[in-house]
């Protein structure tokens, strides 16, 4: 027992490492070119284990200088999870290779697989609790929460290829579809308005005149949170909007905005309101009837009540995507970014529902 228990905290601390040197890297070459007199190494470490955290997307209690006020940033780019989740796929593929080439989970699998997970938690506390500051308290508490969940889905998407049940690798199949194409729709209507407003953007970055090393990091933070601007476009198109700061709301109806904090990826949204977007509640109705078309080739039509599991399921995934993308930069008037975590879901679900009966109807009483 205590070898796999060894090989798993081995794969832990490999994990652990190979995010956290790279990003410690860049950290200290920004911190050392930046030419501050009054900045300490302890300080551009203590960054470093904090953007290490914050790439696992687990967030922070703050203290607002210089009054102190009590603050929180959650909003964190969605795409730095591509790193840690990586570093846990390989780490569970050579766990894999080294107890048994087969696919499913074995004893001794579990056993390291338990290793990995108490000994990465373990890092990301200590990390947590050995760089908090009086103004920056990383929530050590949701580490367990996140490793596992990072866990389960770099574990699924190993087993998922070789030899899952036929109704779960479908699901799995149209869901990535489905979610896929939305978000592919959401980032190709932002890439649009990005174009439309790149001036904004250009003088955005001449506004932060990060300098050479600063405007490259600045771009990759830009890179890093496409993800959560796909997501909040997608909730534009459908009709839910996004707010960007307490009483914002930006729609295709309403555009409740007072300024643009200065990110250059913010550029893009819209300066007005187009009610002739809320068009693109045909996208979520579309959706549906593709979700129908699909779903009548699969074992679930089969079941008494496989249609209405559907939907619900797609739902649940973009209420988690909504959860991980929006959240509170900084506090203050920044204390709301993104879309509503009710309304978004809740408009989703509602169109894609009317898709699906739409084609019910359809093949029913349609022409033959």
């Amino acid at each position: 027992m205590a070898r796999p228990l060894i090989a798993g905290a081995s794969e832990g601390v490999r994990a652990a490492l190979s995010t956290f040197i790279p990003l410690a890297l860049v950290v200290l070459i920004a911190w050392a070119t930046a030419g501050s007199l009054s900045g300490e190494m302890s300080d551009a470490l203590r960054g470093a284990f904090w953007i290490w955290l914050g790439a696992h997307h687990l967030t922070f209690s703050l203290a607002l200088p210089p009054s102190g006020i009590p603050g929180a940033l959650s909003f964190l780019p969605l795409g730095a999870l591509i790193f840690p989740f990586i570093a846990f796929r390989g780490a569970l593929n050579r766990l894999h290779r080294q107890f048994d080439s087969a696919r499913a989970l074995n004893a001794k699998q579990r056993q390291s697989v338990i290793g990995l997970f108490f000994t990465y938690t373990l890092i990301m506390i200590i990390a947590s609790l050995g760089s908090r500051s009086p103004d920056v308290q990383p929530r050590w508490w949701w580490a367990p929460l996140i490793v596992i969940a990072l866990i389960v889905v770099a574990e699924f998407t190993l087993v998922v290829p070789s030899g899952t049940p036929s109704l779960l690798r479908d699901l799995t199949r149209i869901s990535i579809i489905v979610i896929g194409g939305l978000l592919g729709i959401g980032s190709l209507f932002y890439s649009i308005s990005l174009a439309f407003h790149f001036s904004v953007v250009r003088n955005l970055y001449a506004v932060l005149d990060a300098g050479i090393i600063g405007g490259i990091l600045l771009t990759v933070l830009a890179i890093l949170t496409l993800p959560n601007m796909a997501i909040s476009a997608l909730s534009y198109l459908l009709g839910s909007g996004f707010a960007l700061g307490s009483g914002t709301l930006i729609s295709p109806g309403f555009h409740q905005l007072n300024e643009i904090p200065a990110f250059p990826l913010l550029g893009a949204i819209p300066r007005q309101a187009h009610p002739y977007l809320y068009l693109g509640a045909l996208i979520g109705i579309g959706a549906g009837v593709f979700v129908m078309t699909i779903l009548k080739r699969t074992s679930l039509s089969q079941m008494r009540f496989g249609y209405l599991i559907f939907p619900l399921i797609l739902t649940f995934i973009i209420f988690l995507l909504t959860w991980l993308s929006n959240g509170t930069l900084l506090g203050g008037s920044l204390s709301t970014i993104g879309p509503s975590l009710w309304q978004f879901p809740a408009l989703f679900l509602l169109q894609i529902s009317a898709g699906m009966g739409l084609k019910v109807a359809y093949d029913k009483w349609g022409p033959r």
